[in-house]
Parts: C-alpha cells; sequence; structure tokens
C-alpha cells in the first residue's frame, strides 16, 4: 500500500470511529437500587419547580417528552401520574451556561459520588459535557433522588428542521436507554414516523467543556 493510499486509509478509520464513538452514550447508576422493580414511570408537570431548571422553548421541550415517552413505552413502561409512577423521568438540554446545570443538577439531587456503577465507578471520574449534550435522569419517587443518569450530545445544529431535531432526539434517548438497567427491550430499533416540517431552530451550541 502506497503512502497517499495509508494516509487515505487511516483518515476513514479515524472518521468512521468518530462516527461511532459520537453514538455511545455515557451513563451511571446507583449499584444497590433494584431496577428490575421500576414498571411505570412519569415526567414533571409543566406546573411543577421543574420548569425552573432550564431555559428551553416549549417546542423543544415537547420534543423531549414526546421522544421520552415514545422510548419508555416501547422498552415495556407504563406512563402513570406522578401519584402512582415508580421514576420520575428528568431531562436537561446542556446551554453555554454552566449555572443553568448546576441548578437543574440541584433540583434532581444529582449526586456524582453516590452513582458509581456504569461508567461513573471509577472513584473520582468526571464527564466532558459539550453545550448541545442531553442530559436524561432517572428520578426515585422516594426521595426525589436521581438514580440514573446519561450524557450524550444531540449536535443539533441551525440547518436542522422540526422533523432533524425530533429525529435526533428520539435516537439519542434510545441510544441512552440501552444501558438503562431496567431496560426491557434492548433489541429494540426503529424511527417514529413524524410529521415532516420546515420549520428551523435557532440553538447552535459552542464547542465549551463542562465537567462535574
Amino acid at each position: 500500500m502506497s503512502r497517499s493510499h495509508l494516509v487515505l486509509f487511516t483518515l476513514a478509520i479515524t472518521l468512521l470511529t468518530g462516527c461511532i464513538s459520537s453514538k455511545v452514550a455515557t451513563s451511571r447508576y446507583k449499584a444497590n437500587f433494584d431496577f428490575t422493580a421500576i414498571n411505570s414511570y412519569t415526567t414533571f408537570g409543566r406546573d411543577s419547580t421543574f420548569s425552573d431548571y432550564q431555559n428551553i422553548n416549549d417546542a423543544t421541550r415537547n420534543s423531549i417528552e414526546l421522544a421520552i415517552e415514545q422510548v419508555f413505552d416501547k422498552i415495556g413502561f407504563t406512563y402513570r401520574t406522578s401519584e402512582n409512577a415508580d421514576i420520575v423521568i428528568g431531562y436537561h438540554l446542556v446551554g453555554r451556561n454552566p449555572k443553568e446545570l448546576s441548578r437543574y443538577n440541584k433540583g434532581v439531587k444529582y449526586c456524582r459520588l453516590c452513582l458509581r456503577a456504569g461508567e461513573g465507578k471509577s472513584k473520582g471520574s468526571t464527564w466532558r459535557i459539550l453545550p448541545g449534550s442531553l442530559i436524561l435522569d432517572v428520578i426515585n419517587t422516594e426521595n426525589n433522588r436521581s438514580i440514573w443518569r446519561s450524557v450524550l450530545p444531540l449536535k443539533i445544529d441551525g440547518k436542522d428542521n422540526s422533523k432533524d431535531i425530533q429525529d435526533k432526539i428520539y435516537n439519542a434517548i434510545d441510544i441512552m436507554l440501552k444501558k438503562f438497567p431496567g431496560n426491557k427491550k434492548l433489541t429494540a430499533r426503529y424511527l417514529p414516523n413524524i410529521k415532516s416540517s420546515t420549520e428551523k431552530r435557532s440553538y447552535v451550541p459552542k464547542l465549551a467543556v463542562y465537567n462535574e
């Protein structure tokens, strides 16, 4: 193989590896929690304090919550009211202001040292979280504390229409929940049939990095 061909081959492998690795979610969870006992879920109501934890528009919130319901239903969980659900699903779209993430973490009582299983099992390990990443939390209804968290970059850009954004959010949550210890259907894969739209989004994340 010539030197030029070797360079091209190496570049192709690097790009391919980058594409694959970008679709790998990071997760950590509470090791001594019985995730097999979870059968139902809910999301925070719009009139709850959860709305104060982040600054996202209603359209984005609707897209995230729609994808949460679709994927959780697909993997075998049932949606219940907040009074009857086993867990609450929290989410945060990371922006450019680290104070927003800190406020969200306090709201869901996230404790990095408490979630030691998964990729967070190493002592003192931290995550590098880029703006534009989606954070998903599973919250114990008994103490309102996060027992599982996953992070994955959405890579939404200004050229994406509403269907593109919905598909990216759905795919991200689908990938993230493949690492959820209570996942009842790890092999199911599909994209929802969502109507296309030419509506544009102005959110374009910058490449800053936050460490937990």
